[in-house]
């Protein structure tokens, strides 16, 4: 009897000794090195760097290796690393490329089984559903974003009006800039180079989109949201900008390298005294002005009697997980720490927009770092008291095959190689062909 009792003591005490060593393996992951991409300016950079440093003080087994660049050529990049199965572990996507990488839901890992370590009951569901690809959670959405207007203070007081509220305003606007401060003046600095190719596409999509209630791409038909003569509409809406002296063509910006907007001259010292653009971009622009410039939203420009807002709104960016990883959870933990975290929020600051998770709503607002007069916060509120467009923005409309074409389309008119007429005519027999092929 003794004897039993001292065997079930040793196994009591083993036991009590393994019971700590267990809890520790099922908390610390595995050792691991995981790869993680994104693109942005150098601010979004150096938030993001500070963010991975504070996740590998405190998790010190698994290494980290940031890849990081600008907008242009990312998606080529990662497009012939995934063909490869070579890329990262953990990637920002846009959410505009999930009907190119993932368009049945199996070109990226899988959330939902993740959902407790990527802490997605702090999401919206809206937001996830929009990232959800025949069931599956192909990312987190990082934040909403929505086309505003940013605009130059110090050189609208130059000109003497107020911002536009119409788009006969904007217009007339255009022919003020000219008269008070010459030629090298304009209201907005929207192109055609690197990531400014959607800005007038955008432009001209809320005009439409207010007066006719559709959008551009008919998701349900495979093809353009508006017939021949809208199509024509649109670009001598276009047309209009530029002859009223709103923006410059195509030739201007050709002149100037073809630079992001924000990296030339005429950005820097007030000459574009505005841009249209996404909101979770705005710091990039006002950030890259001379020292004691202010800049401030603009009112959105509506049509009377419109028939939808225009407004567009989409997920900014998507941070998904690759198929390929040998370490699912030490992504999502990455990711969790991020975007969910108070140390990782706070060091992401609003570097990537207005979050979509609750936690760090708050965490961001009770740190001062979200306030009222916070530009990004004041641009995002702006954008949620117009009312929720009918005709949401499709994820087609930023389609590389129909971004060149639009984009070649406005370069024959600029440089008078044919009519408006026939640009549109044939804008629109192309772009359907290509819609039919992207969406079947």
């Amino acid at each position: 009897m003794t004897s039993k009792l001292n065997i079930l003591n040793r196994t009591i005490l083993f036991a009590s000794l393994m019971m700590p060593l267990v809890s520790y393996a099922e908390t610390t992951p595995a050792p691991a090195e995981i790869r993680i991409s994104w693109w942005g300016g150098n601010m979004r950079h150096e938030a993001t760097l500070a963010a991975i440093d504070a996740f590998q003080k405190l998790h010190p087994e698994i290494k980290v290796k940031a890849e990081y660049s600008g907008y242009d050529g990312y998606l080529s990049r990662l497009s012939t690393q995934i063909a490869g199965q070579q890329e990262p572990d953990v990637m920002r996507i846009d959410w505009n490329w999930l009907p190119q990488l993932s368009k049945t839901g199996e070109g990226f890992y899988d959330l939902k089984p993740l959902s407790k370590k990527l802490g997605l009951e702090n999401y919206g569901e809206k937001y996830l559903n929009m990232a959800t690809v025949a069931g599956k959670l192909q990312g987190i959405p990082i934040s909403m974003t929505s086309r505003v207007f940013l605009y130059n203070q110090n050189t609208w007081q130059k000109v003497g009006i107020s911002y536009p509220t119409n788009w006969d305003q904007l217009f007339e606007a255009g022919k003020v800039f000219q008269q008070k401060l010459g030629d090298k003046y304009y209201l907005l600095g929207v192109a055609l180079g690197a990531a400014d190719a959607l800005d007038i596409l955008s432009l001209g999509r809320a005009y439409m989109t207010q007066k006719y209630g559709t959008d551009i791409i008919d998701i349900k038909e495979n093809k353009l949201g508006w017939d021949e003569k809208q199509i024509l509409e649109l670009f001598t809406f276009y047309k209009k900008l530029v002859d009223s002296h709103v923006i410059p063509d195509q030739r201007y910006f050709s002149s100037h390298g073809r630079a992001n907007i924000y990296e030339i001259k005429p950005w820097i010292n007030g000459e574009l005294a505005g841009m249209y653009l996404w909101d979770s971009s705005i710091y990039t622009y006002a950030n890259n002005v001379v020292a004691g410039t202010v800049m401030e939203p603009g009112p959105f420009i509506q049509m009377a009697n419109e028939k939808d807002s225009g407004i567009t709104t989409k997920p900014s960016s998507l941070f998904s997980i690759s198929k390929e990883t040998k370490f699912p959870e030490q992504s999502a933990m990455l990711l969790e720490f991020m975007l969910n975290q108070e140390a990782g929020i706070k060091a992401l600051g609003l570097q990537n927009g207005m979050p979509t998770n609750q936690k760090a709503d708050k965490i961001l607002t009770d740190a001062g770092i979200i306030t009222q007069d916070n530009l990004l916060a004041k641009s995002w509120r702006a954008a949620m008291a117009q009312p929720v467009s009918k005709a949401p923005v499709s994820a087609f409309m930023e389609n590389q095959e129909l971004v060149q074409l639009w984009t070649n389309s406005l370069q024959k008119i600029d440089y008078g190689k044919d009519s408006v007429e026939n640009v549109a005519a044939d804008f629109e027999r192309s772009a359907n062909r290509i819609l039919r092929r992207a969406m079947k």
